[in-house]
């Protein structure tokens, strides 16, 4: 009866609150002409608010509502939190003021001041502290002499803002503005910091504009104390529901000692990158069938040396730190016959003077057939129309049209224990060569290869294992080939360094593979052989000899991927992993071995060594909290630790550091040509949780240890 009185008083009292009812229920309530007295655990429903304290006191006249007590709690309708010593409402403007107010919001985010203001959802702190962590044990904090909170939005702006860690200061910054929650917005992003050997230390500020829902743009400037300075910007956008991409442009000068000192080539470092990914690309156009599938692929780099991917911090997806840069752009559509495609392929030489040699493919276009049967069911078909147009400024250019048509009939015996297929693969290639004079300046050739395979694919149950057996022996006859106008070996030098026919030898290949299986469906072990035997040469008639298998043992996993060339009596590959992973801890030991032979002048071998590494990579959880990793890998060949590296990341439910020394070689280009520097770093990022932190994360590491 007390809670009904009380807010009909109210509503006779002002009307400025006819608007913004108010109800209080306590367990004392009196009244007079002007005022309205509440006491012993008071509730205040207010807006989309529920207010509790220990007593209330309502002034008619100034149209004031000042509640007070020990602890004050005010809760939102977003799951935030006010805790507060005195909180006064003016019921006419809306406006709350507080003394010693603690704001908590659903992400565990709190603040405390010593006074506040609220209008609205908007709330002005005085000096105030802000963390993630717990309160009574606060790691680290955000200091700052005026903060605005939007508690709609879930949006901060600090002023003067000092952050420290374990009362350590570590950062200051004049401005911060973050949202709360885990959504997009504008402003300045945490900084990174690191250290090179030779380019001292690095400092870069991010800064972000999220424009739209659509798109937003993020600029990165750095300065390198040793080096110089630049900045890069990137555009991120979504176009339509179905495609999104990203643009980045940037730029970086570096210091005249600088270039001196390590004779590098360009003293400036800019370029263009795009990555965009699309599908239902027709469909935005015109009315399609269902069936119809197409998509745009778009990955582009445009530079004027490496350096402009080395300075990145954030590299985008391009196709790694080399000389030879690649871009591609690719269009393809399908439906269940047909599928057609129109692709590009642009490199960039940047250890070359110029690009005017380097041979580019604008465009491919295939048109392919997809298997169907003819006449048969047994008896099936495709084709596969491939056209190349390979163009550059200097040089013999050429374009190719390539014509492929397989013809098989297949038939099982013996109960499908054994199949047979018989097979006639038909070639046709076609090249036109330009930019040059040349005696044939075109080039056609057929041919028609024979091919007939024995294979079988038996599987047999066991009670603790499943066994899949694959052999198989195909035997390789070329028809009668077919040049026109002249044979290739009569084709000037130019146009025979750019191509070659790849005619087939009559061959046998035996083939087998098997695999074994836990009943619960897991690999435990694989193992895929392949040998070539050539009947028609005088010597080494037996091919490469090509084996790869794969043992699983419960936390183990044992790799090996070897090419034995009998012709040259030595391995050509050798791939050997060993890889252990139990709850927190991990191991992974490598082995790389790359060899490439050839003959002289004078019939001698030519070793060419293309690699011979050996990794070993750590991995080791302390405690739930605590953790390390460790790497290096070795060249045995030049006797160097080409690359070691050794990190820690310590994890906590409010903030997270990660500590990292690395040594690599990194390729640069000088005004001599192609060359190394190796590269010593350290790399340090602490995150302030759920923010983000200051630091420079490098993710290569990461990504080079357990797999």
């Amino acid at each position: 009866m007390r809670k009904f009185l009380l807010i009909i008083m109210f509503l006779c009292g002002s009307n400025a609150i006819a608007e913004e009812q108010i109800e209080i229920m306590a367990e004392n309530l009196s009244a007079d002409d002007a005022t309205v007295s509440a006491e012993g655990n008071v509730v205040v429903h207010y807006g989309e608010s529920v207010i509790q304290s220990s007593s209330a006191l309502y002034d008619k006249g100034k149209h004031l509502l000042t509640l007070m007590g020990e602890k004050i709690e005010v809760l939102g309708h977003k799951g935030s939190k006010i805790h507060s010593k005195e909180l006064k409402i003016n019921t006419q403007s809306k406006k709350v003021t507080f003394k010693n107010v603690f704001l908590a919001d659903e992400s565990d985010i709190w603040v405390f001041s010593e006074n506040a203001t609220k209008e609205d959802t908007n709330v002005t702190f005085g000096p105030a502290m802000m963390s993630s962590c717990d309160i009574k044990s606060r790691d680290w904090t955000f200091y700052s002499e005026s903060s605005h909170y939007d508690s709609e939005e879930h949006y901060m702006t600090m002023r003067d803002v000092n952050v420290k860690f374990w009362d350590i200061p570590v950062l200051y910054t004049p401005y911060l503005a973050f949202s709360t929650h885990n959504e997009r917005s504008s402003g300045l992003l945490f900084p990174s910091f690191g250290y090179t050997k030779s380019e001292g230390a690095v400092y870069e500020q991010p800064i972000y504009w999220a424009a739209s829902q659509s798109w937003d743009v993020e600029l990165r400037p750095q300065i390198r104390t040793n080096r110089g300075g630049g900045v890069y910007g990137t555009l991120r956008f979504a176009d339509s529901p179905y495609s999104q991409g990203a643009i980045r442009m940037g730029y970086f000068k570096d210091t005249e000692d600088y270039v001196l000192e390590n004779n590098i080539k360009n003293d400036s470092h800019y370029g263009f990158e795009m990555v965009y990914d699309s599908s239902k690309v027709l469909g935005r156009f015109a009315d399609i069938d269902s069936s119809v599938v197409d998509g745009l692929f778009v990955n582009m780099t445009l530079l004027n040396d490496i350096d402009y991917i080395y300075l990145q911090k954030k590299p985008m997806g391009h196709f790694g730190a080399y000389f030879y840069q690649e871009s591609r752009a690719n269009y393809f559509v399908h439906d269940e016959d047909f599928y057609g495609g129109v692709y590009t392929k642009y490199f960039i030489d940047t250890i070359s003077e110029n690009n005017d040699q380097t041979m580019q493919i604008l465009p491919t276009m295939q048109l392919h057939k997809y298997l169907k049967p003819i006449l048969l069911d047994k008896l099936t078909y495709s084709m596969d129309l491939t056209m190349n147009n390979y163009t550059r400024k200097e040089g013999t250019t050429f374009k190719a049209a390539e014509f492929y048509a397989p013809i098989e009939y297949t038939h099982t015996f013996l109960d499908d224990y054994l199949k047979l297929s018989l097979k006639e693969d038909i070639y046709y290639n076609e090249l036109m060569f330009g930019n040059g004079v040349f005696v044939n300046d075109d080039y056609q050739y057929f041919n028609n290869v024979t091919r007939v395979q024995l294979f079988s694919d038996l599987t047999k149950k066991y009670s603790s294992f499943v066994h899949v057996l694959q052999p198989g022996v195909t035997y390789s006859l070329p028809g009668d080939i077919a040049e026109s106008p002249v044979e290739y070996e009569k084709l000037d030098d130019a146009q025979k360094k750019l191509f070659a026919p790849g005619i087939e030898e009559e061959s046998v290949a035996f083939r087998m593979s098997q695999y074994f299986y836990e009943t619960s469906g897991d690999l435990r072990f694989y193992e895929r052989l392949i040998q070539y035997y050539y009947p028609d040469r005088e010597e080494y008639q037996f091919g490469n000899l090509a084996h790869e298998m794969q043992y699983n043992l419960k936390n183990w996993q044992f790799y090996n991927n070897m090419i034995y060339d009998f012709e040259f009596d030595s391995f050509k590959e050798l791939s050997s992993a060993i890889r252990w992973k139990k709850d927190a801890a991990g191991l992974e030991l490598l082995h790389s071995y790359q060899r490439l032979y050839s003959y002289t002048d004078n019939s001698e071998v030519q070793e060419h060594k293309l690699n011979n590494d050996v990794g070993l990579f750590l991995m080791y959880q302390v405690t739930k909290k605590l953790g390390v990793l460790g790497g290096l890998i070795y060249d045995i060949d030049e006797e160097f630790n080409s690359l070691w590296q050794f990190g820690l990341g310590y994890n906590k439910e409010c903030w997270n550091i990660s500590l990292a020394l690395r040594q690599d070689i990194r390729p640069i280009a000088t005004v001599t040509g192609a060359d190394s520097i190796l590269e010593n770093s350290f790399m340090f990022q602490l995150n302030f949780v759920p923010f983000g932190g200051v630091g420079l994360k490098d993710d290569s590491m990461r990504r080079g240890m357990m797999r």
